[in-house]
């Protein structure tokens, strides 16, 4: 039987997948030290320390460590783990903020924006320190269209430019940088995080349980889903939507358009030409950057989801949405449905990771299966496959 999209990777398997890596303690294991000790991990936008001395802190409870970035005096971003060469403790307790010194608060040792040792309490009673090796143990960190990536291994198999290609020639001349964060969701659920990945990476459920929200105003009543792209790029993948037939608006989101770029609205947005900006495959492309974050973007509108495993069966799912600066009441209000619409959607999603998770382990099913349109989610296995088993 020939098909749309997976027939252009022949590579891909076909047949049904295992059950045993979203119940077993031993593959998240595996996880643990295969994907997210040796991956680029997305840990925030670089507008978030966007003077010298501002930092925030980021905790990667999957890698058991604490991220530390921070713009230094000199304007260079940099990643740290944050912890005192003394005995261990954090140096930054705060979520985010601005100094000049990280003064640890167990014994008083101080580090500069930079990472270096600067100060040691009572350094005369220690046996042989060098401040100059004992500064803040540096991560490897780089900056890709605004968004802050770091690597904790202690040599990256690859540059960032490297492992994220070729996903940076499709998205390069997205205006990344003329968009300001408008909302941010945060959820914690009861779920393996690869079920909360896979959810995305297909637009077939959409129809059926998104029905009485995105469903209802940008999809083709009674008619099944179709994506417009299914790629596999790299360690990566995208999946794309075409804009419906036609487009029924509630009435809030009738007038919020009337002020600006809505969710719903940019779903159902024509698509573009060839020419400046980035290469368009539909109305929505939503690309997954491996392994555990998404950018989705819109006309006029974008928002990303970062997903972060706690253990086997816990896992967060973090959403934030990007708009132009609102100069006004109207757009204010019209960013704000937008986000409304969104978190909705993304509810039903929700429920439906934790009901999954609550079954899952009972033994009933050794596999799932998998059709053409969730051909991403086959890509997305291999590739976690082959990282636990190196």
């Amino acid at each position: 039987m020939s098909a749309l999209f997976i027939d252009r990777y022949p590579d891909l398997p076909r047949a049904p997948v295992s059950v045993e890596p979203y119940v077993s303690d031993a593959y998240f294991e595996k996880e643990r030290a295969g994907i997210f000790r040796r991956c680029w991990i997305n840990v925030g936008r670089e507008t978030d320390i966007a003077e010298p001395g501002e930092y925030f802190v980021r905790n990667i409870d999957v890698a058991g460590a604490s991220v530390l970035v921070v713009r230094g005096s000199d304007g260079i971003v940099r990643a740290f783990h944050n912890m005192c060469s003394h005995r261990g403790n954090p140096v930054a307790w705060e979520e985010r903020g601005k100094c000049r010194y990280f003064t640890c608060q167990f014994h008083g040792w101080s580090y500069d924006t930079k990472g270096a040792l600067v100060h040691v309490s009572d350094r005369e009673r220690f046996f042989g320190l060098d401040p100059a090796e004992n500064g803040l143990t540096p991560i490897h960190c780089g900056v890709w269209q605004g968004f802050v990536f770091v690597n904790l291994a202690k040599m990256p198999d690859e540059s960032l430019e490297d492992y994220l290609a070729p996903v940076t020639e499709f998205v390069d001349g997205y205006p990344f940088g003329t968009l300001v964060k408008s909302y941010g969701y945060r959820a914690v659920e009861q779920v393996n995080w690869k079920t909360l990945i896979e959810a995305q990476m297909e637009g077939w459920h959409l129809p059926y349980l998104h029905k009485n929200t995105l469903a209802k105003t940008a999809t083709d009543k009674g008619k099944r889903f179709t994506h417009a792209a299914l790629r596999c790029l790299g360690a990566h993948g995208l999946v794309s939507s075409l804009p419906p037939e036609s487009f029924n608006p509630t009435p809030v989101t009738a007038i919020s358009i009337k002020y600006g770029v809505g969710t719903f609205d940019a779903f159902a947005a024509e698509g573009e030409g060839e020419g400046k900006g980035p290469k368009w495959h539909g109305a929505f492309d939503l690309y997954h950057i491996f392994p555990n974050f998404y950018l989705g973007l819109l006309r006029g509108t974008y928002f990303t989801y970062n997903v972060w495993p706690l253990s086997r069966d816990r896992t967060v799912w973090e959403v934030t949405g990007y708009y132009p600066p609102a100069t006004n009441a109207g757009q204010v209000f019209s960013q704000a449905v937008g986000g409304v619409g969104l978190r909705d959607t993304l509810r039903e999603d929700a429920f439906t990771h934790e009901q999954i998770g609550r079954v899952i382990g009972s033994g009933a099913k050794e596999h799932f299966h998998l059709q053409d349109e969730e051909t991403v989610i086959r890509h997305f296995l291999a590739q976690v496959e082959a990282r636990v088993q190196t």
